[in-house]
């Protein structure tokens, strides 16, 4: 079976991006039928299983027909430690709800973001959990272009 094509995903419903990260998970809503994409704040991580379960209720409060997460590769397409962790939680939430759960390629999504917030006249040190944020709309951006 192939995977859903994202433009009818964003037609279906909205889509929950995910920018995760060591320390916070960035989140980014997509309205119907995708042209809207809104950062949605961001999850502190805490450990696998409560991460899961915060990103369900997320999915779940904002009734996602799909997830997506951003897949952090280096400059060769290659897959590094980082990389081998998100699989990790994405294969655990693909188990866990029975909505698609996909991936993008993140790269350079946190600098894209960051540039924005300075381009809008926000300052990204003072609240990184708003990066994360950004992070995660350029992310759903990136596979709705896809």
């Amino acid at each position: 079976m192939s995977p859903p094509k994202p433009s009818d995903l964003a037609r279906a419903g909205r889509l929950l991006g995910l920018d995760v990260g060591d320390r916070r998970i960035g989140l980014a809503v997509s309205i119907p039928p995708g042209e809207l994409i809104l950062p949605a704040g961001y999850l502190e991580r805490r450990n696998r299983r409560s991460d899961i379960a915060a990103i369900l209720e997320q999915a779940r409060q904002r009734d996602a027909v799909a997830i997506v997460a951003g897949m952090p590769y280096d400059a060769h397409g290659q897959s590094g430690e980082q990389a081998r962790k998100i699989a990790t939680l994405v294969r655990a939430l693909q188990r866990a709800i029975d909505i698609p759960v996909l991936t993008v390629d993140e790269s350079f999504s946190s600098n894209a973001a960051a540039n924005d917030l300075l381009q809008s006249g926000q300052s990204p040190s003072r609240d990184p959990g708003a990066v994360d944020a950004a992070a995660a709309a350029t992310i759903l951006r990136r596979f709705l272009a896809s």
